[in-house]
């Protein structure tokens, strides 16, 4: 493949991945539940205010116009640029999204003040009983065995190819995939492919344990509706991160057949690309269909218009949960799909000092190996 053409699909790629993932920041402000609006708790009726309204308006129109430049930016200097720039450009709608998402909160928090929106009472433990029982249930961390035949099938085939691999073997490609790194040909050659798919499976399992640990949000008023909408939406989570991870796990298999000339490196890393933005597409659609935490599913089914609860004092800038008397680890993110730690809690910072050490790990393997 010439290398004028991968440089093309590199750039092109990259720029869809930041498009992709600006434009999902753009719609969060009509993914959230309906009684939270740019990270501060509201009553549903509150969806409606014309204020709110106009700065979802402006989040999305803001956020879409910084994506659009920030993928023709990337496209433009895929080449050229330093890795750190292109990585700034990516980043940069997460920062603006970040900053514009403050911003308004604090319009929000005033207007809420100023409209005397207060709850009923505090919030206690989720109300779920047989509701929550009944609800569907994420995948089993079970499945997460299926990261080892494909990692079992990765080390066999670099095996096998080992012997018509050159000495020493191109292990690192630049955008236009002419080889700018080399190993000498020895058990490191074997090790590194199987080392990357067990750190990236590793990963994908925490996630998946993160989604299992998770508080399951109940709403008093509606326990059937919202904890039904919570377990879709959870389960539909869990079964499109076990089948992204096992596709990115997968494709890191080109690895060997790149180092023994079985592909080229513009194929491997046309390919790459490819399945990176394929990956992607799943987890946009699950957010657009089910909303966070199954907010859109809920709305479809029927909502109350008061505001029951108002955990704002432990969302910290909106994004950072800190409820010391929480036991939860894990909850639901307040502005963005996903999940967020919980500050407050211990155990929630020896995760992270282990998730720290595990990359502090993998990144000396690497180093060692190379």
């Amino acid at each position: 493949m010439p290398a004028e053409l991968v440089s093309q699909v590199t750039g092109v790629t990259m720029a869809l991945v930041t498009l992709l993932a600006g434009s999902l920041l753009a719609v969060v402000p009509w993914l959230t539940r309906r009684r939270e609006a740019f990270a501060v708790t509201v009553p549903e009726s509150a969806q409606a205010d014309p204020r709110i309204a106009r700065m979802r308006r402006v989040y999305l129109v803001v956020l879409l116009a910084v994506s659009f430049a920030c993928a023709a930016g990337t496209y433009a200097l895929s080449l050229a640029a330093d890795p750190l720039v292109l990585s700034a450009l990516a980043c940069a709608p997460v920062l603006a999204g970040f900053l514009l998402m403050l911003a308004f909160r604090a319009r929000v928090r005033a207007i809420k003040r100023a409209e005397g929106w207060e709850a009923r009472g505090m919030r206690t433990a989720a109300v779920a009983g047989t509701a929550e029982r009944n609800a569907p249930k994420p995948l089993s961390l079970t499945w997460n065995l299926l990261y080892l035949p494909v990692i079992l099938a990765t080390l066999a085939v670099t095996v096998a190819l080992y012997p018509s691999m050159p000495d020493p073997v191109p292990v690192h490609f630049d955008a236009a995939g002419v080889p700018d790194n080399y190993l000498a040909k020895g058990w490191q050659v074997i090790v590194m492919p199987v080392a990357v798919q067990a750190f990236l499976a590793l990963s994908f399992a925490a996630a998946h344990w993160q989604m299992l640990r998770s508080r399951r949000p109940v709403a008093p008023e509606s326990p059937t509706a919202s904890a039904l909408a919570y377990g879709m939406f959870v389960r539909a989570q869990s079964l499109t991160l076990l089948v992204t991870g096992l596709v990115i796990v997968t494709a890191i298999a080109l690895m060997p057949l790149s180092f023994a000339g079985v592909v080229t490196p513009g194929q491997s890393i046309v390919a790459l690309l490819v399945i990176c933005v394929a990956a992607i597409v799943p987890n946009v659609g699950v957010s657009l269909v089910y909303g966070q935490a199954g907010s859109r599913l809920l709305r479809r089914m029927g909502a109350a218009g008061e505001l029951d609860f108002d955990d704002d004092a432990q969302w910290r800038l909106g994004v950072f949960y800190l409820n010391r008397e929480d036991p939860s680890v894990v909850v639901p993110r307040r502005f963005g799909v996903g999940w967020a730690m919980n500050w407050g809690n211990p155990r929630s910072w020896g995760l992270v000092a282990l998730f720290v050490a595990a990359v502090v790990a993998f990144v000396v393997v690497i180093e060692l190996l190379v």
